[in-house]
């Protein structure tokens, strides 16, 4: 396996270079040219939120309805399906040639991105593992919300030139096929992507020949062929395992997403975890930080300490520290079935001859993330394993940053809750693959938006208050349209592969939605948290609600139940049936197969985004922050981001803040708030109506949403909270521990084994207030006295003074104002100067101020 460097030629089936000169603006263009155009731009999945690219993309389709246009949701297929003759059409037309020359121009200006922020390096980039990538339709290798956030957050490290490399696998059937039988039941299948038809590239070693990664596997070595898609400027490296050579059952490890058996899922994770690291070497690619989203890739530490120890001649304990101070760890989930976990002996059957190549005992990895399930029994919790290995840590939304240190804080038990080393980034999501064309268009032209300025830009939603209700609400109207046009079609689909009659269908479909309604839009994963049915949990008074002509509403639901979970697939049925019940059909309906297109089209057409999760479990919930993108407002649930945007003036929070011990009291008074709001606050103000016809009172609070909640919840800010938090510190923590030799980390190992050793003598002999200070007598045993410092209640800290050495292993330490007038626990702890996070240790004795 030979190292390709970092900017070797990467090999592509379509022959496709990887970078074209842009032809100058007004330059004639022949067809072979404009082909290699084509080819090189569908390659790159930046045209995916680039307008100016979708716009040419139609250009090359041609009218609507013919053969070419069914190709517009993948430019891969559509550029290999251009005969010469439609070739030479478009080399002929002036205005296109302008447009394509515009286009080329943008894409290589995106290829060139800008320099680096501060702290971070394009030699040393920041290597992000996810086991599903949502960046487009065409790419069918994510599930749900993490794959998604994975597919923004590479979006925004292109746009701001965050060196970022993605790593995750490719599954050649995806998650799944949803399809609605003529039941109207939840039916899967698992339909294998056309190689061709994917915006993917073969890598290639210099020498010829595909490039591959060895993983070993209880008894064999399983080959992963890796797969490069292009994200912007930001690579994604999928690994295969679907090769010739390896076993029949091996070639299936890579075939879906999120299924099969325990034994499939670790396999999935050992290839991406291990086999990722390798990859990356092999590339020439040397990370400056890892970013581990989500703990189920949380096996590449095995792997990083057996290249460590290796290349290093540390031991373990000390590779261990430079592993974790380089180490972004984010968890997604407060749900105990999110956080994976694996029985002892599949662990340690997969792990052990990992664990032997890097010369720690397997049982001492092992109990790295050593956690128990409800029935006491021992198990490897990655999310554990993962906390104890990284020493940058982030929930994803205020609310969940909280529930998070609260779930762990038993790995930090000298600490309040409040104090353990979990912090928050709130997730957010790509502008400019979120916003309709048409908003674009508006923005562009109402409040000066210029061809320089990037959706993501605050100040582009700052003049969102310029904007002209009338305006609005025709853009509104026309993307509703396009929503109902939508359903219908996928509608229509359906009940052809059902065996309907054509006139049977289209007397079906003709009657369901209507253009003008209120619209409500749900869509999310059918878990059984997310409470997808709790508007209907009263019949009669959903009845009244969807049934009014007065004030019309329908509501579009669309998601996926895990195929494992049958209570989940119950909910999808109970509403799949209700969209035929008297009363309901016509006006709810259920959008089949959820992908990334029907989200899109849900949140750019629907009037308000609704959803109901059993608070806290909702980690963040970014479908919501898509809507105020495309004019639409939001009742939720304060739970996730919901939190720190609801506002009165930006949307409706349901149900009360507080945490319920009895889940059906819970649902009561959601469902009852729920309605009330519908019908008390929401309607009322989408109907009233002025002699024009426009409700623009509910327009004028739609400008405030998008002006205050569009810049604050992008991955723009995202990405930027990521740099400035995580990913500079654990740049410059992993460089500094291993300066010198690794002498910082031979330190801090050293360091911590002592004071293991000695904590459990430490506690506090006496504590008074002389003034403003407080002075600890404390026995610190073999600390150094001076390694010790102090939180308080108030969120104050800083490191102890050492007023005088009271006898062996016994000093008084200043604390200096801890505590404040008010008093309170004041916690302190053993520190050191290596440490990444001065309260990694997790003890501290607790004083009273």
């Amino acid at each position: 396996m030979g190292a390709i460097p970092s900017d070797a030629p990467v090999r592509t089936r379509r022959g496709a270079e990887k970078r074209l000169p842009p032809p100058p603006l007004g330059a004639a263009l022949d067809t072979e040219a404009l082909r290699r155009d084509l080819v090189a731009l569908s390659g790159n999945l930046w045209w995916s939120w680039s307008p100016e690219a979708t716009d040419l993309w139609r250009r090359v389709a041609g009218a609507p309805g013919s053969r070419r246009w069914g190709l517009l949701g993948n430019p891969v297929r559509l550029a290999r399906a251009l005969e010469r003759k439609r070739l030479e059409e478009l080399a002929r037309d002036p205005e296109y040639a302008l447009h394509h020359a515009r286009v080329m121009q943008l894409f290589a200006r995106a290829l060139e991105g800008r320099p680096a922020p501060e702290g971070l390096s394009k030699d040393a980039p920041v290597a992000y593992f996810s086991m599903e990538f949502g960046v487009h339709e065409s790419l069918p290798v994510y599930a749900g919300g993490l794959g998604i956030l994975a597919g923004d957050h590479s979006k925004a490290a292109s746009d701001a030139s965050v060196p970022l490399v993605g790593v995750g696998l490719f599954y050649h059937s995806g998650y799944f096929r949803q399809e609605i039988d003529s039941r109207g039941r939840h039916r899967v299948t698992y339909p294998r992507a056309r190689l061709e038809d994917l915006p993917l590239e073969t890598v290639a070693l210099p020498g010829g020949g595909d490039l591959l990664i060895p993983i070993e596997l209880p008894g064999r070595t399983v080959r992963a062929k890796v797969w490069r898609a292009s994200v912007g400027n930001v690579p994604l490296f999928l690994l295969d395992a679907d090769v010739p050579g390896n076993r029949p059952d091996d070639r299936k490890i890579t075939h879906r997403l999120y299924g099969g058996t325990r034994e499939d899922r670790i396999r999935q994770e050992v290839i991406a975890g291990i086999g990722g690291v390798r990859a990356l070497r092999a590339l020439g690619i040397r990370p400056g930080a890892w970013h581990l989203n989500e703990g189920h890739v949380t096996f590449l530490t095995l792997e990083r300490l057996r290249e460590l120890r290796e290349s290093s001649g540390l031991g373990v304990p000390e590779a261990l520290e430079a592993i974790a101070a380089s180490t972004v760890f984010t968890t997604h989930t407060p749900v105990p079935e999110g956080n994976e976990v694996f029985d002892l002996a599949l662990a340690r059957r997969y792990l052990e001859a990992h664990a032997r190549a890097a010369g720690i005992e397997i049982d001492d990895y092992l109990a790295l993330g050593l956690d128990h399930g409800p029935d006491g029994r021992p198990l490897l919790s990655l999310t554990v394993l993962a906390l104890r290995l990284s020493r940058h840590r982030n929930g994803v939304s205020r609310l969940h940053g909280q529930v998070s240190r609260k779930m762990w804080s038993r790995f930090w038990p000298g600490f309040r809750t409040e104090d353990v080393p979990i912090g928050h980034v709130t997730n957010g999501v790509h502008t400019a693959t979120w916003a309709a064309p048409e908003m674009d268009d508006l923005l562009r032209s109402a409040v000066a938006h210029d061809w320089s300025e990037r959706l993501d830009e605050p100040e582009v939603w700052k003049r969102a208050s310029r904007l002209d209700e009338a305006e609005l609400h025709r853009v509104k109207q026309k993307l509703k349209a396009d929503l109902v046009a939508f359903v219908r079609a996928r509608e229509d689909a359906r009940l052809e592969r059902c065996g309907w009659p054509s006139g049977r269908r289209r007397r079906a479909v003709e009657t369901l939605l209507d253009p003008d309604a209120f619209t409500i839009g749900f869509a999310r994963r059918f878990a059984l948290y997310k409470r997808s049915a709790l508007i209907f949990r009263d019949l009669e008074r959903a009845r009244r609600l969807f049934g009014s002509r007065a004030r019309p509403v329908q509501i579009v639901f669309a998601g996926k139940p895990h195929p494992e979970d049958p209570r989940g697939q119950e909910v999808f049925n109970e509403i799949s049936a209700i969209t035929r019940r008297k009363g309901f059909a016509g006006r709810v309906a259920l959008i089949e197969n959820y992908d990334v297109e029907a989200a899109r089209r849900l949140v750019q057409g629907c009037d308000l985004w609704l959803n109901t999760p059993r608070r806290p479990l909702e980690a963040s919930g970014t479908s919501g922050q898509k809507v105020p993108i495309n004019a639409g407002l939001n009742l939720s649930i304060l739970d996730g981001w919901w939190p720190e945007g609801c506002a009165e003036s930006t949307g409706w929070a349901i149900g009360k803040p507080i945490e319920y011990s009895d889940p059906a009291l819970q649902d009561a008074d959601d469902a009852e708030s729920l309605y009330r709001i519908l019908e008390k606050e929401v309607l009322p103000l989408y109907y009233r109506r002025g002699r024009d016809g426009i409700p623009a009172a509910w327009f004028r609070k739609v400008k405030t949403s998008m002006a205050v909640l569009v810049p604050a919840f992008s991955t723009a800010h995202m990405i930027g909270e990521y740099t400035r938090k995580l990913y500079r510190p654990a740049v410059e923590a992993g460089r500094k521990i291993v300066a010198s030799g690794a002498r910082p980390a031979r330190e801090l190992a050293s360091w911590k084994e002592m004071a293991a050793r000695a904590w459990p003598l430490v506690h506090a002999r006496s504590v008074k207030r002389v003034k403003k200070s407080l002075l600890v007598e404390l026995y610190h045993g073999a600390i150094p006295p001076e390694h010790f410092a102090w939180l308080d209640a108030n969120g104050r800290g800083g490191p102890g003074r050492v007023v005088e050495a009271l006898g062996p292993g016994v000093s008084r330490i200043e604390l200096g104002e801890a505590g404040g007038r008010r008093g309170g626990d004041v916690s302190l702890y053993p520190t050191h100067p290596a440490m990444a996070d001065p309260r990694e240790m997790g003890f501290a004795v607790t004083v009273r101020a």
